[in-house]
């Protein structure tokens, strides 16, 4: 007698648990990794196969449905690795495996459902009319179907009324429609006959633009191509991926200097010696990104792949050009801008060993690489390695360090303002230190310049600008020299104000004042996208005259030509860049001279090498020093030293202006100084004294709700309940809250968090798994949402 065959099955949802099935003997060995459809509740859904497992006893189990996939899609390191990451995160299984996989891998798996040749069967002779011998049950028959009974598709199914059929992959990605081709003429003609609007017809190609330029609509073209007048022209086989990123030339010549050669030396003799982190600090312009190549190489050369982690899309752009200078078609890139077809073919590409090494933001932690060699973490202090919502809510760099540690390699991380983290470990010898000093070919660190904004600057409407700011640009651009503006805000107002009635239009999301774009004319929340478009009359009295209070970068822009003669500037955030090509060709116009000024948001300020840029402006110094925030002295100073070090990266001298109002404020000084250590010396004895991290972990439970009264009940009771686990399960660890977030309302949801220290971060998640597998959702009502963020970096 054959023994049933138990396995646990990760489900996506709130509930951080798994679920038994048994596996019908006809399915053979399936393996972990596997995606399955299983019954849950009266639905389907899509599970994660996790392993083998014994049945609970006294508990009906139900079967598995089928398999989706063939053979699992994750190579035993990458599936222990997500297991890790959900472990340690508080994340459910299936939501650190689900993104694991490229979006082709995530639409939903649905069948086909026909009518059999055998009759309507028990269909009530209400929906009798839906019966079609042979044909295919329309979305809306479904809904019909289930909304006369939820049981009545099941039973349907159970006759063979309605049966089902499952494609084999359902992970192709629609085909790329290049063009469209007229059809027939007599097709053409009996499609337009009766429409108000008719084209003429055509017989080359001609592409959707085109077809719009001609007074084409998207409707027109729609329908047209529905009932066969258009038909669409498929762009054949796979497009080479972001190929408009151009290889950096004369790459493979640079020959490292004796700093850089250290370095090197100090990772390439680790890298057949297992796991072991190293923290390459090397000042800006120092050429950390030729030190990361060379360590590829050599890992590529052994015959190991190598993956490189960036901490956004614009600078995974810039790096890519180096690789590709260095490496040719051996180097893929995996991120979210990229298409889907792109993203399904680097995957796939790395999985069959076509690519070995891989280059991305955060998600790229996920490349099913095999033969791993080495991981490199560029920039790793910046706070966008930490993934914030949706879950899984994980930190890019310190889970490359686990997943080089699970995969016995050294990891790299490099930054010119380590964190604070990283750079404790490295002073207590649990990373190796490697140190970059000096810039190469003679070029040397810029003069920075602190700018006392009470006494020097412009008055009128131009309060951003310094007298001492506006010369020196001024002589930087006569001499043909690039000029870099920094300010962290974007948009053309943070307020705008009625004249006649004071009214400053806010949110009724999330209770901010909505900024003003000069472009559309139109206001916006920056939290929660909320939009009032050509904003021109008041809606309170319906005056036209409004005031224009604070700046952004698009004030800024809009000012430049009335402030510089003979300036072109091009801007840089997040509005301009739009889509998955615009920021590199801003920079890369930018690089080639076709404008001599870039401003922009915190996107200008890591990364870039432009040996033509001379002078760095900070408008606004001040920004981020006031945030409720234990690491906002840090973020400041990160962002200050970045921003300045886009400055003086050939033979002609750089300048920096930093432009505050508070010129004797600690970090804005260590920032004039590029004094890193300085820095750090007096940062970490504060995080020692109020025991911040690095000297202990921190867990933020993020409480929200709609009703205000509710939410501050439901916390306080949440925060006893949580007291007591702690004491039960012996964690030391310290409450602190509830208390208001300091975005107190954010997309129509009040919100109040509270905070745990402990220095026994495992233990205590541990704990909390026991305590949601006692009490579903901690007991808390379908009203209050929580989240449980480890190891935040967002703490508003």
């Amino acid at each position: 007698m054959t023994m049933s065959r138990y396995t646990s099955i990760a489900v996506s949802g709130p509930l951080r648990r798994t679920f038994t099935y048994r596996v019908p003997s006809g399915f053979g060995n399936l393996l972990p990794g596997q995606r399955v459809l299983v019954p849950f509740g009266r639905s389907r859904k899509v599970g994660f196969l996790l392993g083998d497992t014994k049945p609970p006893a006294d508990v009906h189990i139900k079967d598995i449905i089928r398999p989706i996939d063939i053979e699992s899609r994750f190579c035993n390191e990458l599936f222990r690795f997500c297991l890790w990451m959900a472990d340690y995160y508080f994340a459910n299984p299936a939501d650190c495996l689900m993104a694991a996989l490229p979006p082709a891998f995530k639409k939903n798996i649905e069948p086909r459902y026909l009518w059999s040749d055998s009759g309507p069967g028990s269909l009530p002779d209400s929906m009798k009319s839906l019966y079609k011998r042979g044909g295919k049950l329309t979305r809306k028959s479904i809904e019909k179907i289930e909304a006369e009974h939820p049981d009545l598709l099941s039973e349907l199914l159970n006759e063979t009324t309605i049966t089902e059929h499952w494609p084999e992959d359902q992970t192709e990605p629609q085909r790329q429609v290049e063009g469209y081709r007229a059809a027939a003429r007599e097709i053409w003609d009996r499609h337009f006959e009766r429409r108000k609007q008719s084209f003429s017809r055509f017989d080359d190609v001609r592409s959707r633009a085109r077809l719009r330029s001609e007074g084409w609509t998207d409707y027109h073209i729609r329908t047209a191509a529905n009932n066969g007048a258009l038909e669409p022209v498929y762009a054949e086989g796979s497009a080479p991926i972001l190929d408009f990123i151009e290889p950096r030339e004369n790459l493979r010549g640079l020959i490292l200097n004796p700093e850089q050669q250290v370095a090197f030396r100090a990772v390439e003799q680790n890298l057949s010696e297992g796991f072991k982190p190293f923290l390459l600090h090397g000042v800006t312009g120092s050429g950390k990104t030729i030190v990361y190549c060379h360590i590829c190489r050599e890992a590529v050369r052994r015959g190991k792949t190598a993956l490189v982690l960036t901490p956004e899309i614009a600078l995974t752009s810039t790096t890519l050009a180096y690789f590709r200078g260095f490496f040719g078609d051996r180097v893929t890139v995996i991120h979210s801008a990229m298409t889907d077809r792109e993203r399904l073919d680097s995957w796939r590409g790395i999985q069959k060993g076509e690519f070995n090494i891989v280059l991305g933001p955060r998600s790229a932690i996920f490349a099913p690489l095999t033969n791993l060699g080495v991981i490199i973490v560029d920039e790793e202090h910046d706070g966008s390695y930490k993934q914030d919502d949706p879950a899984p809510r994980f930190h890019g760099r310190d889970s490359a360090i686990m997943r080089a540690k699970m995969a016995n390699v050294p990891v790299v991380l490099g930054s010119a303002s380590p964190s604070m983290e990283s750079f404790h470990h490295a002073r207590e010898g649990r990373y190796r230190l490697l140190r970059l000093t000096q810039r190469p070919k003679g070029a040397s660190l810029p003069v920075v310049r602190i700018v006392d904004m009470k006494t020097d600057r412009l008055r009128g409407d131009l309060p951003y600008l310094s007298y001492s700011l506006k010369k020196a640009v001024q002589a930087r651009l006569m001499k043909n020299e690039q000029v870099i503006l920094y300010l962290n805000r974007r948009g053309h107002s943070p307020q705008l104000k009625c004249v006649e009635c004071g009214l400053v239009s806010k949110c009724p999301n999330c209770r901010v004042n909505l900024t003003y774009h000069r472009v559309g004319g139109k206001l916006s929340c920056h939290y929660c996208g909320h939009m009032l478009g050509r904003y021109d009359r008041c809606p309170s009295c319906g005056g036209h005259d409004f005031l224009y209070l604070g700046v952004g970068t698009q004030k800024v822009e809009e000012n430049i030509p009335r402030l510089f003669e003979g300036v072109t500037a091009v801007r840089l955030d997040s509005d301009s860049a739009s889509g998955r090509k615009k920021a590199y060709q801003i920079l890369t116009g930018f690089a080639s001279g076709s404008s001599n000024m870039l401003l922009g948001t915190q996107m200008v300020t890591k990364g870039l090498d432009l040996p033509n840029v001379t002078l760095v402006g900070v408008l606004s110094a001040d920004q981020s020093l006031d945030w409720p925030d234990f690491r906002a002295s840090e973020k400041a100073f990160a962002r200050l030293l970045q921003v300045a070090g886009r400055s003086g990266r050939s033979e002609n001298p750089g300048e920096v202006f930093i432009q505050t109002y508070y010129p004797e404020h600690e970090v804005v000084c260590d920032a004039a100084r590029q004094d890193y250590d300085g820095f750090f010396d007096r940062e970490i004895a504060s995080r020692k004294d109020l025991s911040y991290p690095p000297f202990t972990r921190l867990v933020n439970f993020v409480l929200s709700g709609s009703k205000e009264d509710k939410l501050r009940a439901e916390s306080l009771d949440f925060r006893s309940r949580l007291s007591e686990t702690i004491n039960r399960s012996a964690v030391k660890a310290t409450v602190l809250g509830p208390a208001p977030c300091p975005m107190y309302r954010l997309r129509g949801r009040y919100r109040r968090h509270l905070f745990i220290k402990t220095a026994q971060i495992v233990k205590f998640v541990r704990g909390l798994y026991e305590w949601e597998s006692r009490e579903s959702r901690f007991k808390l009502p379908s009203s209050i949402r929580l989240t449980v963020d480890v190891d935040p970096d967002d703490m508003m």
